[in-house]
Formats: C-alpha cells, sequence, structure tokens
C-alpha cells in the first residue's frame, strides 16, 4: 500500500498543471437547480473526505487504511425562504468508513493522527436553529451542535489532519459534543465590541447517550451531568487578510458521573484553554502570505491522563510560483501526561508511561481543481501513547476532498 499511495502522490502532482474545471461542485449547478434553491434561502454542500495513510516506520505495526468521511449539510436562511427574519437552520448529515481499521490502532498514538478517524455510521450529527438580534450583535442557537465548530477553534489549525490541531486533547479526552457525536446544547454568542466576542454554552454531559448509540439520540440522564464552557475572544479580518489575529480565553466543566484512571467516581472536571493565531507576513495579494497559531489547554491533574497541552504552527499560502492558493504547514503537538496518572501507572499498574506524545506534521494542500483537493502529509509521531515499548512513529498519506 506505501508503494501505491506513493505512486499517486507523484502523478497527481505531476498533472496539476494540467487539470482545470469550471465548477466549484463536481456536478456543478446540478442544471440550474442549486442556484434556484439557494435564490429561496437553500444552501446544500456535499463533501467526500478520504485519507489513504501508511505506518512506514515505528509504532504498533507497518500497515495501512482507508480512512473516509463524508459531510452532507443544508442551510435554510429563514428571510430567503418567507418566513421571517434574522433566523438560520442548520442539518448535518455524516458518514463514516474504514478500510482496514483505524489508524490509532497501527500507529498505536492517543492524539489520533486523522481527524476523520471515527466508527463506520452514517447518522444525523448537527441539527440546530440559530437565532440572530441587535444588528447580529446577539445570536441564540439550540439543538445539537459541535462544540469544536466554534470553540477552541482556529482556522490555521484546520488546515491540518491531525486531530490536536482542531480540538485540543485535554478537552476531548473527556467525551463533549464534538466530531463524531453531538449533543443537545444552548449557545448563546455576544459581539461586546466590533473585536471582541463572548460566548457561553451548555451541553448534555453525554453526547448519543441513547442505549441504541451509535444512532443520533437524546436521552438526558442525570448521571450524564452537563458539559459547560465559556469563551471570550478578539479577533479583527479574515484568515488570509493581512490585519487578521484571534486570541481568545476559555473555560469548561462537565458534570457527568465518570470513574478517572485510579477507579474513583467523580462528576466535576475542569480545565482552560487559550488559543491565538495571525497573519504575520503578506506578499503583494494580502491573501498569501505567513500565518501562524499557537494552541495552550490545562485540565484537572488529579482526573485527567492529559493535563496539559500545547501547539504550535505555521500556515503558509502561495509558497509555490504559480500555486497561488496552495497552502504549506508545519505543526507540533504535544500531549503531556499528569504526575498523578504516571504515579498510578507505575505503583498500581507495574507500567512506566513516558512524559509525553509529541506529533509533529508537514503538510501541502494543492487544488488541484475547484471541486478536488489534494493534501500529501507526513507526521512524526513521539512516544505513542506514552509506552515504552512502542518506538516512534513514521506516518505517511495523502488526503483526497471532493466537493460535489
Amino acid at each position: 500500500m506505501l508503494k501505491s499511495t506513493i505512486k499517486i502522490m507523484l502523478l497527481l502532482l505531476i498533472l496539476l498543471p494540467t487539470v482545470q474545471a469550471a465548477h466549484a461542485q463536481l456536478f456543478g449547478d446540478w442544471g440550474g437547480a442549486r442556484q434556484v434553491l439557494e435564490e429561496h434561502g437553500v444552501s446544500t454542500d456535499a463533501v467526500l473526505t478520504t485519507d489513504l495513510l501508511y505506518n512506514a516506520a515505528g509504532g504498533g505495526r507497518q500497515a495501512g487504511t482507508i480512512l473516509g468521511n463524508f459531510d452532507l449539510t443544508f442551510e435554510v436562511d429563514t428571510e430567503k425562504a418567507g418566513w421571517w427574519k434574522n433566523g438560520t437552520f442548520f442539518v448535518y448529515f455524516l458518514g463514516n468508513f474504514n478500510s482496514d481499521g483505524f489508524m490509532t490502532e497501527i500507529v498505536g498514538d492517543l492524539q489520533t493522527s486523522s481527524n476523520i478517524e471515527a466508527d463506520e455510521n452514517f447518522k444525523l450529527f448537527e441539527v440546530w436553529y440559530e437565532h440572530r438580534f441587535i444588528n447580529d450583535r446577539l445570536s441564540l442557537l439550540l439543538g445539537l451542535h459541535d462544540f469544536n465548530s466554534e470553540f477552541d477553534a482556529l482556522e490555521y489549525g484546520g488546515l491540518f489532519i491531525n486531530s490536536s490541531f482542531g480540538i485540543s486533547p485535554d478537552i476531548s479526552q473527556n467525551g463533549p459534543s464534538i466530531f463524531p457525536s453531538a449533543a443537545l446544547g444552548f449557545r448563546v454568542k455576544v459581539d461586546t465590541t466590533e473585536q471582541s466576542y463572548l460566548m457561553a454554552a451548555i451541553y448534555d454531559g453525554v453526547p448519543d447517550s441513547n442505549e441504541n448509540a451509535p444512532r443520533t439520540g437524546v436521552n438526558l440522564k442525570e448521571k450524564d451531568g452537563i458539559f459547560a464552557a465559556l469563551e471570550l475572544g478578539l479577533t479583527e479580518g479574515e484568515k488570509d487578510q493581512a490585519d487578521y489575529y484571534k486570541l481568545a480565553l476559555g473555560g469548561w466543566i462537565h458534570t457527568a458521573e465518570v470513574e478517572n484512571f485510579n477507579g474513583q467516581v467523580h462528576d466535576l472536571n475542569r480545565g482552560f484553554y487559550l488559543i491565538g493565531e495571525k497573519k504575520l507576513y503578506s506578499e503583494k495579494d494580502e491573501d498569501q502570505g505567513l500565518g501562524a497559531f499557537i494552541q495552550l489547554g490545562l485540565a484537572d491533574k488529579d482526573l485527567n491522563q492529559i493535563t496539559t497541552y500545547w501547539g504550535v504552527g505555521l500556515h503558509y499560502r502561495g509558497l509555490l510560483p504559480g500555486r497561488d492558493i496552495d497552502v504549506v504547514g508545519l505543526a507540533v503537538a504535544q500531549s503531556i501526561v499528569g504526575k498523578e496518572f504516571r504515579n498510578y501507572s507505575r505503583n498500581s499498574l507495574g507500567v512506566a508511561v513516558e512524559h509525553h506524545e509529541t506529533a509533529i506534521e508537514l503538510t501541502y494542500r494543492t487544488e488541484v481543481t475547484p471541486w478536488l483537493a489534494l493534501q500529501p502529509d507526513l507526521q512524526y509521531i513521539i512516544n505513542p501513547s506514552m509506552d515504552p515499548d512502542i518506538d516512534d512513529a513514521l506516518q505517511v498519506g495523502i488526503r483526497l476532498e471532493i466537493t460535489f
């Protein structure tokens, strides 16, 4: 599989300069139907993302797999639909598959080297309604909602395939309302000034908690508790503009009844995070240039395996001549194990664990056509799962993204 993946990557890169397309979607405007729907307030997107990945050295074993993710979304603008002003309905169907299991089982890592890795399923992921007030400065949202679609979210981090650059592992280890299972939630957002905002949200503490999981459902139980978060941020401009920046501070609590690593049941977990990103350098075309991001997360040291997380990354758009919208990125993510967990593992289980797991990712995303993007990717993972018996891993692969 490794040789086949490399051959595909090389062939596609050779063909890049000769491939063109007239539409941003593979199936174009559906004979005019897409435009008619948008005129009536309905927009839809369908995207198939496929990761061809291979663990070339170290890790659990040398093997590969193909991971697939299908996103189908519908958004309705209530004013354009002729109903009422300032409202938006959103529906998101999610499908996942794999050919030979998960890469986490092959590499043996904890941070999850592919952010589309999930159980095979097709289900309703999100469905919510948002209403805006006071010239769109205040918005309220209710429904099945992905916490990470707004909280702890960075534009530049979205380039990378490793999961930690999306939702930091100090939060995701607690199973909140994130991919691939969203929970019922209520979110309020206030634009306090033109450059600042305040967001708060409360979710069911255990997504998809019905007995028929992984089928989507809402089944509120007292022991599920809540997951609540608050984020205060400063931001200006758009991702590729010369003046763009974002700085945000957030905190969260989780009150679900959970048995932690030493067998004790607790119902109050908490943590904090700080994220930031900025456009550092712009070329003549301000869309091109260098951006950078940082992440820092802290979780309760008595209750969590990962108590500290940090990530940093660089994002350059238009590095190669003639490839103005291609993006190259280099990033590092490190999850640090708490002292309490290391002591418990050593003294109670007789197993020593390393201090951290670190993932280094180099990636390059190019649009072959407006509806097809390719992303060769290389990751080096140090201390997978903090297990001293697992060698450092080298993962190679390519992501294909098709917009229908």
